[in-house]
């Protein structure tokens, strides 16, 4: 084991001083370091709270300087500028450096006919709204009302007007059903709209589009019906292949044309 005791030194003996050497030395003042150290500690306090309050006076200007004081908003057509203002909720005053333009955008783009918004900022006081607008493609016609649809299957507010007479008619689902898919729009909507826009460069006449069916789309014209089954597109294109052949059958009289089963287009004569 190993003990630390505390013992008193021996004394040395006295010994004769060497001649030049100092009797004894003496010991520096540590006064000059500390009264150093004191003063660097001030002059730091100093610096800090000339910053804090000179960064204070900055961004007190810096607001000042970036007010909001002019909105531009582009691409109205139906939608009006005082609605997107009351949807922006825009704070007064706001600044151009703290305003969240996302959120400021996605406030906008709850508006039912807006599709899309961006909000930049162009400094030092403007903002700029870019809006894009649903387009009407196609009227719901459930059985106690009419309404307006867009490409997507989002549902459009206001009155259907006269050109609609031209848009295809979705039928099969009611006003109800397509709003509770929210923004992602109803997905047998979205899929009625597109057959009846393939279908328009090669037959003529009002579509007339039924979705009821989860797997199956029938659309009537004129002269012709068909029939969709899953995977429109693969359908479709082997319809056009054959369309050639059968082009001057179909012309001359009234048929139905069947796309629902795999590598196959069924065609018979149209019995209604």
């Amino acid at each position: 084991m190993i003990s630390v005791s505390h013992a008193r030194k021996r004394p040395r003996k006295n010994r004769p001083l060497k001649q030049g050497e100092p009797i004894s030395r003496e010991r520096k003042p540590q006064s000059s370091s500390s009264v150093r150290r004191v003063l660097f500690g001030i002059g730091v306090l100093v610096l800090i709270g000339g910053g804090l309050v000179g960064g204070q006076r900055v961004m007190h200007w810096a607001t000042e300087w970036t007010e909001v004081k002019h909105i531009s908003v582009m691409g109205l057509n139906r939608v009006t500028q005082e609605e997107v203002l009351a949807r922006m909720s825009l704070p007064q005053p706001a600044s151009v450096l703290w305003v969240r333009t996302d959120e400021l955008a996605a406030r906008v783009h709850e508006h039912p006919w807006v599709e899309g918004v961006e909000v930049d900022r162009v400094f030092p006081n403007s903002l700029v709204v870019q809006v894009t607008e649903r387009e009407p493609a196609a009227v719901l016609r459930a059985a106690t009302e009419t309404v307006m649809l867009d490409a997507a299957g989002h549902m459009l507010p206001g009155n259907v007007p006269a050109e609609a007479k031209q848009w295809p008619v979705v039928q099969g689902l009611t006003p109800q059903s397509v709003t509770a898919h929210g923004s992602d729009g109803h997905p047998r909507v979205k899929e009625g709209i597109h057959i009846a826009h393939l279908l328009a460069p090669y037959f003529s006449g009002r579509p007339q589009v039924n979705v009821s069916e989860p797997y199956t789309t029938v659309v009537d014209l004129p002269k012709v019906r068909f029939q969709f089954g899953q995977n429109v597109e693969e359908q479709w294109e082997r319809f056009l292949v054959l369309y050639p052949t059968i082009k001057q059958e179909m012309d001359s009289q009234a048929q139905e044309v069947d796309l629902r089963f795999s590598q196959k287009v069924i065609l018979r004569k149209r019995t209604l």
